[in-house]
């Protein structure tokens, strides 16, 4: 049922008090307690504690409340739990048989840092907590945990991480309470999201395990974190009209759920789990939510899970090592991107981050787990379309550095003493690294391979080329001055080709693209392409190309007006264009220059 929208929002429902009764009814110990009974699971209790196994786990009191009812025959409905729902401070002899004999292994055994109420923090090499200290006061394993009282994981030589509580970090929170109000406010239509979000956007965005994600689902929308919940949630809803059963409903206030979302991020962003990361990436990614103060904090939330590590040799399953792998990546490009799409210094040196290259092999999912419904995005197009998006980002990333980085005295250098040709050769490997790149493209990523009723995502990935193409010439253009008049326009005509060609790409933008999954920089990069011509305009060197220009983007413009209703990206991107270029009158004309170098 949904929630009132006087019922729903955090301040009312933090002064609620709690409605579950404290009292223990100990006396009673071959009965089992209220959650265990409504689970029809064995209640075990924990050695040394008065809480049954799975109430330590949930942390929360064993109660007697409920009258028992007639015992019935026993099944193995998706209720039930996996062994990951009973903590591992046991042995596992006893972990087994505090769940159902019937039980199947859970893909969540021995993961790292996923734990209901305990996080684990990378220790440093430079750390308080000095390595040969740590060997001689505990002796840690790869599967030890925090109820036994060890404080240390070692995952592979030299990796340790310190686990705590959660009742111990600096912020608390309720996560049952956001939880609830969370699921109020989509109520009852949660499968359906979380259906529509794996067969629209994870594809093209993969930093989920769908496997993990849909174990917990079928058990209950408790088992998660309550901001990665609520943006999977927010994310479907773009696509709310996608869905048959969805579009003939009400669909929720999308407000109210985003205020949520943010409150509970903040609130476990002391407490790190690789559920906090995805979280914040997925919030990142709504149309006009980029946030450079956000990226910066999973960031530094990304650097305590260890994310910036090759996980390679880690004593951890393996697919979490390609989760992991596949998270690194995602917040090395969001930190990437973000620096260049805000103007801000990175936050990510290359040389601390260890980032193996991402394979085929780091993705759970094929094209034999495509959805067959309308609208869906094809998952073996999504996997390449990451791939290659980290090589063009490792070019991006190049390019930035050496031409609009901290030590761009060099170039300057490089200007002053060699002219424009030595700017030209500086920038020679950046072009070929790009020419190079577009050609590696597998059939499946270009912009023409579309499937009949099927979402294409491949736009963001070319979007992102032709800005990186930008950025090498927009710092050509701005560095014109005293140059041969052969040599500028030789360069002015690659600069208008390059212009000519990112408005083409949007003019062909087909609806296929335009409703598909589009990353969090496609607003900035598409404002980024008229401020590029913005700068051609205002340099251009007679009246008729500055008239060019003008009519150029005036028809940019409107080729993205028409395309903007209902397409959040654009209407972003529109919303950021007059931020940037209302104060220009683009009517009049431009200073032309009387002569140019000789």
């Amino acid at each position: 049922m949904e929630a009132s929208s006087d019922s729903s929002s955090p301040a009312t429902l933090a002064t609620e008090p709690p409605t579950r009764d404290r009292a223990r009814l100990s006396s009673r110990p071959e009965r089992p307690c209220d959650t265990c009974r409504k689970r029809k699971l064995k209640c075990a209790k924990a050695p040394g504690h008065e809480r049954c196994v799975l109430c330590i786990f949930h942390d929360r009191d064993c109660t007697y409340e409920d009258a028992p009812q007639l015992r019935r025959k026993r099944g193995s409905g998706v209720g039930q739990p996996s062994p990951e729902t009973v903590d591992s401070s046991t042995t596992s002899g006893k972990r087994r048989k505090a769940i159902t004999e019937d039980a199947t292994p859970s893909l969540l055994d021995q993961a790292l840092g996923l734990h209901r109420t305990t996080y684990f923090k990378y220790i440093g090499s430079s750390s308080p907590q000095q390595e040969k200290l740590v060997d001689i006061i505990h002796q840690v394993g790869p599967s030890q945990d925090c109820l036994t009282g060890t404080k240390f994981r070692r995952v592979a030589h030299h990796v340790t991480f310190l686990s705590k509580p959660d009742h111990d970090a600096p912020l608390s929170n309720d996560t049952d309470r956001d939880l609830e109000a969370i699921e109020s406010l989509v109520s009852p239509h949660g499968r359906g999201l979380v259906d529509l979000y794996f067969g629209t956007v994870h594809p093209s965005y993969p930093i989920l395990h769908k496997g993990v994600f849909m174990e917990k689902y079928k058990r209950s929308y408790t088992e998660f974190s309550p901001p990665l919940l609520a943006a999977v949630y927010l994310l479907a809803m773009d696509w709310w009209e996608f869905d048959r059963e969805l579009s003939s409903q009400t669909k929720p206030d999308t407000g109210a759920l985003s205020q949520w979302a943010t409150k509970a991020l903040m609130d476990v962003m002391h407490r790190p789990r690789l559920s906090s990361a995805q979280a914040a990436l997925l919030l990142l990614q709504r149309a006009g939510c980029d946030s450079w103060i956000l990226t910066s904090q999973v960031v530094a939330l990304g650097e305590e899970l260890g994310l910036h590590l090759d996980c390679s040799d880690w004593n951890i399953p393996d697919w979490e090592k390609g989760l992991r792998r596949r998270l690194s990546w995602a917040l090395f490009m969001q930190d990437k991107w973000g620096s260049l799409i805000h103007g801000r210094p990175s936050h990510i040196s290359s040389s601390c981050w260890q980032l193996p290259d991402i394979t085929l092999d780091d993705f759970p999912e094929s094209a034999a787990d495509d959805e067959n419904k309308e609208g869906s995005s094809e998952v073996e197009k999504g996997r390449l379309l990451f791939i290659h998006l980290t090589r063009l980002t490792m070019i991006m990333t190049e390019a930035k550095e050496c031409l609009y980085g901290p030590h761009d005295t060099r170039v300057q250098a490089i200007v002053r003493s060699a002219g424009l040709q030595g700017l030209l050769e500086l920038v020679k490997p950046l072009v070929v690294q790009l020419k190079d790149w577009m050609h590696s493209l597998p059939p499946e990523l270009r912009m023409s391979d579309i499937k009949t009723r099927k979402l294409c995502s491949n736009g963001y990935l070319h979007l992102s080329y032709f800005v990186t193409e930008i950025i090498i010439h927009r710092h050509i253009i701005s560095n014109l001055d005293s140059a041969p008049s052969p040599l500028i326009a030789l360069c002015r005509d690659a600069a208008r080709a390059r212009l000519e060609r990112a408005v083409a790409f949007v003019d062909a933008l087909k609806p296929e693209h335009l409703q598909a999954f589009w990353w969090f920089a496609a607003p900035k990069s598409l404002a980024y392409i008229r401020t590029y011509g913005g700068l051609l305009w205002a340099t251009s060197a007679t009246e008729d190309e500055a008239e060019f220009y003008r009519k150029k983007l005036a028809d940019f413009r409107w080729g993205l007006k028409v395309r903007a209703k209902g397409v959040g990206f654009v209407t972003a991107a529109l919303k950021e264009m007059e931020e940037s270029l209302s104060e220009i009158d683009m009517s009049r004309g431009v200073a032309v220059p009387e002569s140019t170098g000789g």
